[in-house]
This record gives C-alpha cells, structure tokens and sequence, in this order.
C-alpha cells in the first residue's frame, strides 16, 4: 500500500477529489488507494490548482470534497408530501423506481429538502431536486478514502463544479477527456472529448436547447474545447480558474442518511475521538476497581483475624470447663458435654425423647387424627412420616406454631417431617 508523502507541505483549505468514471472501474480497474485521479487544490490565498496523484498520495488538505462524474450521478426533481427525513426516503424509492435503471436496493438517494412555506399544509406535495448514486461506488471511494486517512465533507456530481448557466453563456467543464455541461440549476451532460477539433454531439444538443450564444469553458483542458470554436459556431471563453470554488454550495451533497458524517459509514474519525475520550473514565473506573478488590481482601482479612479470635476465646473456654475431654469441635463438643451434665443432674434436655415427645404431641394437637404412620428417636430430633403428606396450609401451620413452642420443622421430599429442639 502507498503512504503520504510530502508532510512537510502546507495543508491546502479545500481540495476536490475527481472520482473516476464508474463504467472504467467495473471492468479490469478496480479502486484502489493507488487508483490516479484528478484533483484540485485550493490554497490560504484563493488561487485554485489542478494536478492528478493517486488517492495515497493526494495532499493535505483542512477540507475534501469528493466530485464524481456526471454521468454516474443521476438528478431529477420529484413531488411528495411533506414527510420526515425517514418516511421521504423510502417514499423516493417508490417514485423513482420506475425512472432508475439499476435495482433501487443498490442506488443511494440524496435530496435537497424543499422550501418551508409556513402558509403550507404538512400534507402539501411539494417539488425538490435529489440524487441517485450506485451505492456500491460511494462506499468504496469512502472507504478507499478513509484508509488513506481522508474524510470527505460532501460529495456531489461534477455538474456543481460549475456556475448555474447566465442568460447567453452555457458552462462547461472539461478534464481527463471528460466534459461536462451544467444545462440548468441541477441538471447537465456528460460526454468524452477527443483532441480533434469535431465538438461532442452532446454538446451541440445542448447549445440548440438552451439558445445559449457562447461557452464558458472551465477546467484544465479547456483549450480542447477552445479548439471547436469554428465547429460549435459560438465563441468559447477559457476561465481562469479550473473551477467556480462558490458553485458548490448549492450542490446536493450525497453524504446523506447513512453516509452521512457521523453515520454508521462516515464518520471513522469521530469513532476513534469516541474512544480517546473514553479513556480517562475506563482509567478511573480501574483504578475503583483494584481498590474495591483491595478493600475486600482487606475487610477478608479482618473478619479471618476476628473469627480466629472468638474461635481461640471458645477453646479457651472449652478447656476451662472440661479440662479432660478431648476438643474436636468445641460448639458440638460443649453441647454434648452440656446435655451429660443435665442427664447426670436429673435435668432433662429440650431435645430430650420425652420433651421432644411431648411438644411434638401438642404440636400436631390440631392436625387430623391418624395422620402420623410413625415416629422415630434419633439424634435428638424425632423423624414423623405421614400417611399423606400434608397440605401446603397445614405445613405453614405447623411451621408458624413451631416458632412459638422453640421446635424446629424440616420437611424432607419424601413428606416426612423432623422435628428438633432450637439449638438443640
């Protein structure tokens, strides 16, 4: 791939990007950021150049504009109603389908929004220019583009290259063996010059149309067309300057919808701004993070610190009580030791068979009789089966009323139920 060369030069103010015609690249040619196209430069002190340079190597520039040919941009006006920018679009598909030549699906519309009159309905048709470009050409020419690191502010056909037509002067634009003749506001011809002196019968069509009595030729080959002076029959008056530099600002700018700047096709620049600006937040926003994880870890450590301290109290306190036993699991051990020590004093234990019994007992005090299939000792805690297991309100029953007694329910999937002392 080829790089910019020549850093050092001033930045031109406005440069103009020549797109070559769409007809030589959908044969062999393909575009390329090495594809040579014409190019005019306009520099700090308003003088305008041509030059030509393959898009890599094409010059600095504050502001791009891309022209393509004439011929490859088709322009007409329409009438529709008064829509939103969204609904006009899909409504110019149907207008214009009948007068496009290629599928509206690969075509790309721009339009010049019409005049507000503020005495008009919304629902008043009114009558506005637009555009038809092969969307394929357009997203390739950007993308070219954007990898040679350009971003175009509009782009338009070669017609706006030139001043609307005066009352007995018809402009025309020659360059690269291209002409084109801007025949009305938004409408004009595009044809191929040779270097004979025989005119393009497009342009003769064009003088006898529009009655006009001289030709004001633009662009860097426009002594071809001087040269036809004798065969047009009208004199041809060579511009200075390749370009009018104020044409375009009536021009129908193709960056629309979403090839707009900023839509989802134009605007690469932007993104990486996007991106540059995020970076400070997603800096801090680590930052919390790793002191978030620290302060965790932290608190982690002094709740360790902590339940070591109280584990080390509740040995201590084992040990001070029940000097010869030997400690596994002090909570467990101390309960056990607890439960002796009432057995021994003729004290029993709430989880006891015969208290556990007894409470259970008043416990299902209000269930149905015979619901109990049996019942099992075992572990300080007493195991009931059902015959059926019990309904939904029976279990909140029992659970709410188990609270009260200081019992404590678990039912199992089976339908059986265990019943245990609270800390027991």
């Amino acid at each position: 791939m080829a790089t910019r060369v020549m850093r050092k030069e001033k930045a031109a103010a406005r440069l103009w990007v020549f797109a070559p015609p769409h007809r030589l690249l959908t044969s062999t040619a393909r575009l390329a950021d090495s594809t040579v196209v014409g190019y005019a430069a306009l520099d700090s002190g308003g003088r305008t150049e041509w030059g030509e340079a393959s898009i890599a190597l094409l010059p600095r520039c504050q502001r791009l504009e891309i022209v393509f040919d004439a011929a490859d941009v088709f322009q007409t006006t329409v009438t529709a109603p008064r829509l939103n920018e969204s609904k006009l679009r899909l409504a110019l598909l149907n207008l214009l389908e009948d007068r496009l030549l290629a599928e509206p699906a690969q075509c790309h519309i721009a339009f010049l929004p019409a005049v507000r009159d503020g005495e008009a309905s919304p629902g008043t048709p009114s009558v506005f220019p637009v555009a038809v470009i092969d969307r394929g050409l357009l997203t390739r020419l950007l993308d070219v583009l954007a990898g040679a690191g350009e971003r175009p502010r509009a782009a338009y056909s070669a017609i706006y290259a030139l001043p609307p037509p005066g009352a007995d002067a018809l402009p025309v634009f020659a360059a690269r063996g291209r002409m084109v003749a801007r025949t009305a506001q938004h409408v004009g011809v595009a044809c191929d010059i040779d270097d004979g002196a025989e005119p393009p019968a497009a342009l003769r069509l064009a003088l006898q149309g529009g009655g006009w009595q001289r030709i004001r030729a633009y662009g860097p080959q426009a002594q071809r067309l001087a040269k036809m002076t004798d065969s047009l029959g009208v004199p041809v008056e060579v511009v200075e300057s390749p370009l009018d530099t104020a044409a375009p600002d009536g021009a129908i700018n193709l960056l629309q919808g979403t090839f707009a700047r900023g839509g989802m096709l134009g605007d690469m620049s932007r993104m990486r701004l996007s991106l540059r600006s995020w970076k400070a937040p997603l800096v801090w926003s680590a930052i919390a993070i790793a002191v978030f994880i620290a302060g965790m870890n932290g608190y982690w450590l002094k709740l360790r610190s902590e339940a070591d301290a109280l584990r080390g109290r509740m040995t201590t306190a084992f040990r001070s009580a029940f000097a010869d036993a030997e400690m596994v699991d002090p909570i467990v051990q101390t309960q056990r030791e607890l439960a002796r020590l009432r057995a021994r004093a003729g004290q029993s234990s709430a989880s006891d068979f015969t208290a556990l019994n007894a409470q259970v007992a008043q416990l299902l005090a209000s269930a149905p009789v015979g619901i109990i299939a049996s019942v099992e000792y075992r572990d300080g805690a007493l195991q009931l089966k059902f015959k059926s297991p019990p309904e939904a309100p029976l279990q909140n029953q029992l659970r709410a009323q188990a609270v009260q007694q200081g019992l404590q329910l678990r039912f199992d999937a089976d339908g059986s139920l265990r019943v245990s002392a609270i800390g027991g």
